[in-house]
């Protein structure tokens, strides 16, 4: 909690000036000016010494996103031919086998970075998702029963469930 107090602090401080000044000096009341602190940098889960190698982290983290950028992007290029011939009207519809292995995401947290159905793991192909579209969140997910019900978060959300 500490590690997301100093974080949260800092990055309010240029937009909520007089508040975060006033919240870190009644933590800290000989703590300075929140002000004239540096960005923290956060260590991953895997990294304990990161606090003493800032550049190893974000040299990590960097490496990880460039991949899913790249994934992504790959994604996206072999549905747009898909949409020019109106087999699929929109990145939601796709169903996506892709070789993701290497990412250390999930499936689903994967399939919401590249803004499809759904993806799983295997050799490229992209198909139409059998699955219903939510009327909210406009995803197409197994929990749908037809087109326009809610899936199960927007149901949590709207506190209909």
């Amino acid at each position: 909690l500490d590690t997301l107090f100093h974080a949260l602090i800092r990055y309010a401080a240029p937009v909520l000036v007089f508040t975060s000044e006033e919240v870190w000096g009644t933590r800290y009341p000989n703590g300075g000016s929140v002000h004239l602190l540096e960005w923290p940098v956060l260590p991953s889960s895997d990294d304990a010494d990161a606090f003493d190698n800032p550049a190893k982290f974000r040299s990590a983290v960097s490496i990880g996103w460039d991949a899913v950028r790249r994934t992504r992007d790959a994604i996206l290029k072999e549905i747009e031919p898909l949409r020019r011939e109106k087999r699929v009207r929109s990145s939601l519809e796709a169903a996506v086998s892709f070789p993701i292995g290497t990412l250390h995401l999930s499936a689903q947290d994967i399939a919401e970075v590249c803004i499809v159905a759904s993806i799983e793991d295997g050799e490229p192909e992209i198909g139409v998702t059998a699955h219903h579209k939510c009327g909210r969140c406009w995803r197409h997910l197994p929990e749908v029963t037809a087109d326009g019900t809610l899936c199960n978060r927007c149901t949590t959300v709207l506190g209909e469930g």
